[in-house]
């Protein structure tokens, strides 16, 4: 009997040539079918949240305790006691951000993390297969606090076991709130939603490609191959090459998630927010120190993987 995993993927495949039966088919599908395998595997138990994203809210800015919203009440309550009040789902991922937080800033990371997993820009997700994963927000989410002091004091101890891990894209590493997302803020918003969609996603779904819970996947393996050599990260030591800054980055899901961001960025034209030691800063001198088989999963069209430059222009509802 196939595996759960390989069949859904089999499943994808197949329903990629026909994107109308993605719309109409799918969603009825999917929900058969994890409801009755269940019981088979591990990888298929599927809670009500998950379950829920087969119905995906409207691409738009909601306040968080929406009826719209396909999380728990506790969840809602949490995040509007936090003042986490500004929300969005693009294709069932939950995006919160601070009451503070310019609108414009919220709907940007909506439109960016859309455009991500529909690149072509036809309202429905690239892989379908994905959705389970990145939507399972009790795992895993993205939040845009304001203020560090008050989210470390305050508004994660309220969070605090009502959500998942939080991935976030705060005010200070933008370095400010003007009315519209500068250069700076839209590359750091696109670099906290690779985190996102990489170990929350990717990983977890494609764990010999794109794994990062150790070190024994592709985009693991090249991270390695690099190391110390034209990669480093700040936080981390190499010989004769001390770290630059406080921290410790040396554990796969940090260490690959931060080295496969500015190579997907940069592979496709974009420049990250940063670089880390050693990096090259353009694409040409990129493809010319990477590995053949990363640039090989990378370009496979199975794992959707960002391949144009992100145009900000998502439609929204």
């Amino acid at each position: 009997m196939l595996e759960i995993k390989t069949l859904l993927i089999v499943i994808d495949h197949f329903i990629q040539h026909d994107k109308l039966m993605v719309k109409v088919f799918l969603p009825r599908f999917c929900l058969i079918f994890l409801l009755f395998f269940s019981g088979c595997s591990k990888e298929a138990e599927v809670n009500k949240s998950k379950l829920g994203a087969v119905s995906i809210p409207v691409l738009k800015v909601f306040s968080c305790d929406s009826d719209s919203l396909r999380i728990s009440d506790n969840a809602k309550e949490a995040l509007m006691e936090a003042g986490m009040t500004q929300c969005m789902m693009p294709f069932g991922v939950l995006l919160s951000a601070d009451q503070d937080m310019p609108s414009s800033y919220i709907t940007l990371a909506g439109k960016i993390l859309a455009e991500m997993l529909d690149q072509d820009m036809d309202g429905v997700i690239d892989d379908s297969l994905l959705i389970p994963y990145v939507s399972d927000w009790e795992t895993g989410w993205l939040a845009m606090p304001i203020d560090y002091n008050k989210w470390e004091n305050q508004q994660l101890p309220l969070l605090y076991n009502k959500l998942g891990y939080d991935i976030i894209i705060p005010s200070w590493w933008m370095d400010s709130l003007s009315p519209y997302p500068n250069t700076h803020s839209i590359a750091v918003m696109v670099e906290e939603i690779v985190h996102f969609l990489t170990q929350f996603g990717y990983s977890p779904l494609y764990p010999d490609q794109f794994g990062v819970e150790n070190w024994s996947s592709i985009i693991a393996q090249e991270t390695q191959r690099a190391q110390c050599d034209w990669w480093q990260h700040p936080e981390n030591d190499c010989p004769d090459s001390p770290a630059t800054i406080g921290g410790d980055c040396s554990d796969p899901n940090c260490d690959i998630v931060e080295f496969y961001q500015q190579v997907l960025i940069l592979r496709v034209g974009m420049t990250p927010a940063w670089l880390g030691i050693g990096f090259p800063n353009s694409k040409e001198q990129l493809d010319q120190l990477l590995g053949q088989e990363i640039k090989e999963v990378m370009d496979n069209p199975i794992y959707h993987q960002l391949k144009d430059p992100l145009t900000f222009n998502y439609p929204l509802d």
